[in-house]
């Protein structure tokens, strides 16, 4: 065969599978890619269930029963000034709060503590804890919350997910009471081994403060007196004494507290059935004093005194009691009682 043959039949093999070629295509059509398959998208879970939370959970989203009751502790300093603001959305409630000071004995100056808040879930859906730590008598400064949490309360509306929450809602911690003045008298249960607050109105720029006696079953964990807000204790202007106590023993106890002036005398007025009847006063310093001009505003059986006296210098009694004194000065001595009965 000759060159000129071997070319002329390459040339027609190769125009043959040309034609063949494109009569599997329709003009004008191109070749289908094929599809590569994407990863699935798995949801991120959210994290367990817990009924306190602290600093560590700045930001975080969290699940959390309807009605649960959860606490919130969070660092905090009065004495620099500072102090938490909480804002909650509505559908949760405040049920208390209380501040815990880390020098229970008081003696550690610039010592802070820590801010306690109770609070119970009361409405399904995403609810919102803001707070800004500030000094309350400076304007705001208009900055993000310094800390952020939110509660996904409930089966729905939790994040674009299903909350998973226990067929049993977890144990409702005990609450923290706090007792203020005006539940001076009253009886109250508390729990072995938990905590409760006292509160007082105090002053002490005005040279009173409040002197608090315990029963053996109670103990004082926290002795704080929290100033005014708008800053340095002055005279007219009031704070807060507070006291945190521990439970130790069951059964009924006692918190009771005077507010007075430490330098004076104090005692109880006391009816002596002698010679007619009249009124005397036990000294918290084991003396018995007759006084020649008690008022009648003073004459009641266990009344809490405070006095300054002076000995009557040639007087003689009928009574045969004490000592015969003029009084120079004499007031009631406000006092605070609480009955606990330890469970």
């Amino acid at each position: 065969m000759s060159a000129r043959t071997l070319l002329t039949s390459l040339l027609a093999v190769v125009w043959i599978a040309a034609v063949l070629l494109a009569g599997c295509t329709s003009p004008g059509e191109s070749p289908v890619p094929t599809p590569t398959p994407s990863p699935a998208m798995t949801p991120t879970p959210l994290p367990a269930e817990k009924d306190t939370f602290t600093q560590a959970d700045d930001g975080g989203s969290y699940p959390v029963s309807p009605g649960a009751l959860i606490q919130l502790r969070l660092a905090e300093n009065p004495t620099t000034g500072y102090q938490w603001n909480l804002t909650l959305s509505p559908g949760l409630s405040l049920v208390n709060e209380t501040y815990l000071p880390d020098d229970p004995t008081g003696k550690l100056i610039g010592a802070g503590g820590t801010h306690v808040w109770f609070l119970e879930a009361v409405e399904t859906g995403d609810q919102l804890v803001s707070g800004s730590y500030s000094r309350p008598w400076e304007a705001p400064s208009g900055a993000a919350p310094d800390y952020t949490l939110a509660l996904l309360v409930g089966g729905e509306g939790c994040g674009g997910t299903v909350c998973t929450l226990p067929q049993t809602p977890p144990a409702v911690p005990p609450r923290y009471h706090v007792y203020t003045g005006a539940d001076s008298g009253k009886t109250v249960q508390e729990p072995l081994g938990e905590t409760f607050g006292i509160r007082l109105q105090a002053n002490p720029s005005t040279g009173y403060s409040w002197n608090l006696s315990l029963s053996e079953g109670l103990s004082l964990a926290g002795d704080e007196y929290i100033a005014p807000s708008t800053g340095e204790p002055r005279v007219g202007v009031g704070g807060v004494q507070s006291y945190t106590v521990v439970t130790k023993a069951t059964g009924d106890q006692l918190a009771r507290a005077e507010y007075r002036q430490p330098w004076i005398s104090s005692g109880t007025v006391t009816y002596v059935d002698l010679e007619g009847g009249f009124y005397g006063i036990l000294g918290d310093d084991g003396k018995k004093y007759d006084p020649l001009d008690l008022d009648p505003e003073f004459q009641e059986d266990g009344l809490r005194v405070a006095f300054h006296a002076t000995e009557a210098q040639g007087m003689g009694s009928f009574h045969m009691w004490g000592t015969i004194v003029n009084l120079d000065f004499i007031e009631e001595i406000p006092v605070f009682s609480l009955n606990v009965t330890v469970t």
